[in-house]
């Protein structure tokens, strides 16, 4: 049965083999589900065809419909990839819950074609701004990242990978601004699974890091693709089918964004840094999770729960005095916790270290080392090599070594570390660990278990 496409159509349902509505010469669509009501199409590709439409139950409501072919052979493969689809579905139904993620309305099958309603967002996305607007500046860009971390957060949290994020996947919503996230690869990769296109590779050329583009993905594939992302609505640099890109040089295998700024761009610093970060090609030298970085490109909160002054550690590390940082921070943490006469920290009194005055220090260093230097990044590397209070010696010093602590089979002295950003990742602080050596593994655990009851 085909539906008129005209709504103040007072005969609207069609004998089939009619192009055109026989009552009023409008242009016939399907209705699917007898609810929704195709407007247009919206576009296709090798997974299937979606369609702005109307869903004629909640009043000509708009909404997307998204319609895929199972390539299966027989009523049991079909009914198994219609379960699998299913399954899809319900994960896309919760990611949903967030404001900046298209809602499900609905999912069936129907003439052997599986459908996915979600909401239809009133907007452009990145590309077309791109091309209508010129090149995005830094405060834009800042603003890009600022609405879609939480929203990598919230997806990552729940163990989904977007998979493909480009500009013409991010819309801005016209009614408030706010950039919304949509066609998630990871529905995509299943759907590849049950059209038979085993082996598909789901990401976009250009924007999708080396590890996806073999079958892997983490979070950080998210925040590589986002930091791409960023990079050519900066330059307008866009990839061309992978003949060159003007944004890559393959010769040196490193990105040279800043070399096609238009003229007269400024970028700080602190966001050339980040940004850098999100596009290293190793998976371990990128920014780990989204939380990593909102806490890099957030202003840093100076507020503390002991009315410790934080201005002298601020000042130092805009400086990049990273030395003179590393003893301030641990001057500070003395006087928190009562022990500047003994110099040093004992383990109940790193558990009982105040949040608040934690997630400062932490942060100050995240931001202004540009997520190199911090306790949370020596944490995620305890863990890494299995971290715990009596940990065996052999694993101790591998974790040492990974953090430039140690070399040539022993300790380095507090004295001949190297206090630059190009030591190794969590290199710093470490002033705080240098006194009193025994002991020091119980309390880099007490302190990455305090990390983690303070949700750093």
């Amino acid at each position: 049965m085909l539906y008129c496409s005209n709504p103040h159509c007072s005969n609207t349902f069609n004998p089939d083999g009619n192009k055109f509505c026989i009552h009023c010469g409008q242009t016939l669509t399907p209705l699917f589900r007898n609810r929704f009501r195709v407007i247009r199409l919206l576009g296709e590709g090798g997974f299937g065809k979606t369609y702005e439409a109307r869903d004629t139950d909640k009043m000509d409501e708009p909404c997307v419909i998204k319609q895929f072919f199972p390539q299966v052979q027989g009523t049991a493969a079909l009914e198994k990839a219609t379960e699998l689809f299913k399954q899809e579905a319900k994960r896309l139904y919760e990611l949903g819950e967030h404001p900046q993620i298209p809602r499900l309305i609905a999912y069936f099958e129907q003439d052997k074609r599986l459908y996915l309603v979600q909401e239809f967002i009133n907007g452009q996305n990145l590309l077309e701004e791109l091309q209508q607007q010129g090149t995005f500046s830094e405060e834009k860009i800042i603003q890009l990242l600022n609405d879609l971390l939480p929203v990598l957060q919230f997806i990552h949290e729940r163990g989904v990978i977007h998979r493909d994020i480009k500009p013409e996947n991010i819309m801005r919503r016209q009614q408030d601004g706010k950039f919304i996230l949509i066609d998630f690869g990871v529905s995509k990769q299943t759907i590849g699974s049950i059209i038979g296109q085993v082996g598909t590779t789901v990401g976009t050329p250009g924007y999708a890091p080396v590890e996806q583009m073999r079958g892997q993905v983490f979070p950080a594939s998210d925040l590589y693709s986002l930091g791409v992302t960023c990079i050519r609505l900066l330059t307008g640099c866009l990839p061309n089918g992978g003949v060159y890109d003007s944004l890559y040089d393959a010769l040196k295998g490193k990105w040279i964004w800043r070399e096609c700024l238009p003229f007269a761009t400024i970028i700080t610093p602190i966001l050339a840094q980040i940004l850098d970060n999100l596009l290293q090609d190793y998976v371990t030298e990128r920014y780990q999770s989204a939380a990593q970085v909102i806490q890099v490109i957030t202003p840093p909160n100076l507020r503390s729960a002991v009315g410790m002054n934080y201005k002298i550690l601020q000042d130092l590390l805009i400086s990049q005095k990273w030395r003179e940082a590393d003893q301030e921070t641990w001057k500070v943490m003395l006087k928190i916790s009562n022990r500047e006469k003994e110099r040093y920290l004992r383990v109940e009194h790193i558990k009982s270290f105040p949040c608040q005055d934690l997630l400062t220090i932490d942060g100050l260093w995240l931001l202004y080392s540009n997520g190199r230097f911090g306790f949370s990044i020596q944490k995620q590397l305890w863990e890494r090599v299995g971290g715990k209070a009596d940990l065996d010696l052999k694993t101790w010093n591998y974790f040492g070594e990974c953090l430039g602590w140690r070399s040539k089979n022993k300790w380095e002295p507090y004295e001949d570390l190297s206090f630059t950003l190009a030591s190794p990742a969590g290199h710093l602080p470490r002033a705080i660990w240098s006194m009193r050596l025994d002991g020091r593994r119980k309390r880099l655990s007490a302190l990455t278990s305090r990390l983690t009851d303070c949700q750093i």
